[in-house]
């Protein structure tokens, strides 16, 4: 099977994501994509982020309805930093020699250097690259070593722009987020009071 990987903090996940998703699967004629909420994420320590429970239970509620995407807790389940090179060690033991596939942004691209162990997870998986209107693939492959462009597949998607910065101030500021994450996430976030300083309910779902 061709198993795709979409690991992220997903706080909350939203149509973006999902459109990324399903346009690599579509391109790479993927079997899966597993969903895999982060527990902490090593580059957003600086920042609160919700419980790791309520951002996997929303990914849950967004992915619902489509057969190819799966939520896996692997990350949640681990204590400390989510490093994927763990991730995907863990994941080798469930799917064999499948052929694993990275799903991540141009931008965290560049950051892939950073990395823990680089030069391991990119022996293990493939990555495909969403590629916003005017990225060039040629900037993006001048930030990273000239061995790893064999490795790397690029995937134009669609002018979304949302992020999950703008959907919590949003809510914050109690303005709309209809169409901009699944409806079922938005009335999850509403029912919990999740980014509005009324968070109801905190019991491990």
């Amino acid at each position: 099977m061709r198993i795709g990987i979409f690991g992220g903090t997903f706080d909350p996940i939203h149509l973006g994501h999902l459109r990324m998703a399903e346009e690599i699967r579509d391109s790479l004629s993927l079997d899966r994509v597993l969903f895999i909420p982060n527990q902490v994420s090593p580059f957003k320590t600086a920042r609160s982020v919700s419980p790791a429970e309520r951002r996997m239970e929303m990914v849950w509620q967004a992915v619902a309805d489509n057969p190819a995407f799966v939520v896996s807790p692997v990350e949640v389940k681990r204590p400390g930093p989510s490093y994927m090179i763990d991730t995907v060690r863990e994941l080798r033991r469930d799917y064999g020699d499948d052929e694993l596939f990275l799903l991540i942004g141009s931008d965290a691209v560049r950051e892939l250097p950073k990395w823990r162990d680089p030069e391991d997870l990119l022996a293990e998986v493939r990555v495909a690259v969403a590629t916003r209107p005017g990225t060039m693939p040629a900037d993006v492959l001048a930030a990273l070593p000239d061995t790893w462009e064999s490795r790397l597949t690029f995937i134009p998607m669609p002018g979304l722009d949302i992020s999950g910065t703008d959907l919590r101030a949003r809510v914050r500021a109690a303005r709309s987020i209809t169409y901009l994450v699944p409806r079922a996430v938005e009335a999850y976030i509403a029912r919990h009071g999740l980014y509005s300083g009324e968070e109801r309910g905190k019991e491990i779902l």
